[in-house]
């Protein structure tokens, strides 16, 4: 009976990505291509044997190249696509349907106007993460998961040193060959990357208001959520946008991510509040967004469930 309804769900699961990606690829109409332009010439000059990073702007880390090759000749509209598909079943599989509402917080409306691929890379590293948290699927998250380090640094950091307190030998094995080997592919990835440490503007609070800010905004979080530390995944991916050197307001998709399992009320509410806070801090370009970035993220330890006790309990249900 568990085989077949695990059948089912595996699925439905599947049924539901291609109905969201078939949907959203035939009606999503783009906004902006800069990212993506980036990315098709930099994976287009990789499959004509160029180095992705002789294209200006091109950051990510060269094991995200094999990633994303497939994708080099298609529209922008597939890039779009995915990304819905892959946060429409992640609600679903991860947490409830009504995590949908999600949709339509001003921090998924930025991750779809910028063109990035952000949550092509992430949900996937999140999936695996949750559902493989040992060995091969914990390194292929890992993997995954380091494309954005802006956004996963700390959760991967954390989930390191669960990892070695476990000797999880084969993720930390098979993420370090995959990182080092595509590094010694392209090291001028390194000229690239040192260019990427001067930073012009940021959504952070370690950006505007330095260490102690950053301090006292982490004392408040881990006060908020001091009955749920040991939800360490959660607590990752809300730290990240106070202690980031560098985070855009699209990056913090993995913020909206933590609500995903919230009460509907509780979702319906932060995304009236997200709304309510564009509108509040976002008229100006670069003048008072850190202060929305900075309520989404303290809203979101307040509202995000305690995962690792909703686990439990299912467990044991």
């Amino acid at each position: 009976m568990t085989n077949l309804y695990g059948s089912r769900r595996i699925i439905f699961l599947l049924l539901l990505f291609i109905v969201t990606f078939v949907a959203i690829r035939l009606t999503i109409r783009p906004i902006n291509t800069l990212d993506y332009d980036i990315h098709i010439v930099g994976l287009q000059g990789f499959w004509e044997g160029r180095s992705p990073y002789t294209v200006t702007g091109y950051y990510d880390p060269p094991w995200s190249i094999f990633i994303l090759a497939p994708l080099a000749y298609q529209p922008l509209e597939t890039w779009l696509a995915l990304t819905f598909a892959f946060f429409t079943v992640l609600m679903f599989d991860l947490g409830k349907p009504s995590g949908l509402i999600l949709l339509v917080h001003p921090i998924f409306f930025t991750l779809i106007a910028s063109s990035n691929p952000e949550w092509i890379f992430l949900a996937p590293g999140l999936w695996l993460l949750y559902h493989m948290p040992r060995g091969w699927g914990r390194g292929a998250a890992w993997v995954f998961l380091a494309i954005k380090p802006q956004t996963t640094f700390l959760l991967l950091i954390f989930d390191g040193l669960y990892a070695l307190r476990q000797r999880d030998w084969r993720a930390m094995g098979l993420a370090t060959t995959v990182g080092l080997g595509s590094l010694a592919l392209y090291p001028e990835y390194w000229s690239r990357f040192s260019q990427r440490l001067t930073i012009e503007w940021s959504a952070t609070v370690m950006f505007h208001y330095g260490v102690l800010g950053a301090v006292l905004v982490t004392l408040m979080i881990v006060l908020v959520r001091r009955h749920h530390l040991r939800d360490y995944k959660t607590l990752g991916l809300l730290l990240a946008p106070v202690w980031s050197p560098y985070l855009l307001q699209y990056g913090y998709v993995g913020v909206l991510f933590t609500l995903r399992g919230a009460h509907w009320l509780l979702q319906m509410l932060y995304v009236l509040a997200g709304i309510a806070l564009a509108a509040l801090f976002w008229r100006e370009y670069h003048v008072a967004e850190q202060l929305a970035t900075l309520g989404f993220v303290l809203l979101a330890a307040i509202f995000a469930p305690d995962y690792e006790r909703l686990a439990t309990e299912k467990a044991h249900g």
